[in-house]
């Protein structure tokens, strides 16, 4: 049987494998449902300390352990629930840029795509571009609003139950390594294309 220890337990061996940190392990338990919840910020090596100047493209990964999932480490016969993880990638750029929101859209949408196509290509054909979305920071500078930085972010759900058909634990942890082996290969190739010297310059769409 999973338990919520054997996930958390996966995820950080299969994390720390392909060479990411936690800056932040949260987790919170809600006593009126009896769900558990757990988000952990995962980033690449980075120079120290860590700003605004070179703040690596970086990782969320989320999950809600609930009562149902409890109930079935347990060894209670009821049906599976899905088992969501929830995978939230940002990039962040300092001031305005000269793309526009279009072309760096495509840009993030594309690293994305070549690591599918690394770990899952056969998925990778069919899938659509991931959705991703634009925000821009301001801070004011006198009576003008002046563009601090500029994120751009695309969170993906996975269902552990649905890709983990052995119900074993060591298949269960090849999967995690498999799924953060392609994390990974996510935030290099958005490092690539976003951060090639460090500091939040970037390519062309063409070298990307």
């Amino acid at each position: 049987m999973l338990t919520y220890d054997d996930l958390v337990g996966g995820l950080e061996d299969a994390w720390l494998a392909v060479g990411l940190h936690e800056h932040a392990f949260i987790e919170s338990v809600i006593p009126t449902s009896h769900d558990r919840t757990c988000k952990v910020e995962l980033f690449p090596e980075h120079d120290e300390p860590l700003t605004s100047e070179n703040i690596p493209p970086w990782l969320e990964i989320g999950f809600t352990w609930s009562a149902v999932h409890q109930m079935i480490s347990e060894g209670r016969e009821i049906p599976t629930e899905p088992l969501d993880l929830t995978w939230s990638y940002t990039v962040t750029l300092l001031g305005s840029q000269e793309r526009n929101d279009i072309e760096m859209v495509r840009m993030f949408q594309r690293a994305v795509q070549t690591a599918f196509v690394r770990y899952y290509p056969a998925e990778a054909a069919e899938m659509e571009p991931v959705a991703v979305e634009v925000r821009r920071i301001y801070q004011s500078e006198g009576q003008k609003l002046q563009i601090d930085s500029i994120q751009l972010v695309s969170t993906t759900v996975s269902d552990i139950f649905e890709q983990w058909s052995d119900r074993d634990l060591t298949g269960l942890r090849a999967l995690l390594r498999t799924e953060l082996q392609l994390a990974g290969a996510i935030i290099a190739n958005l490092s690539d294309v976003f951060m090639p010297r460090g500091r939040g310059g970037y390519r062309t769409v063409d070298a990307a």
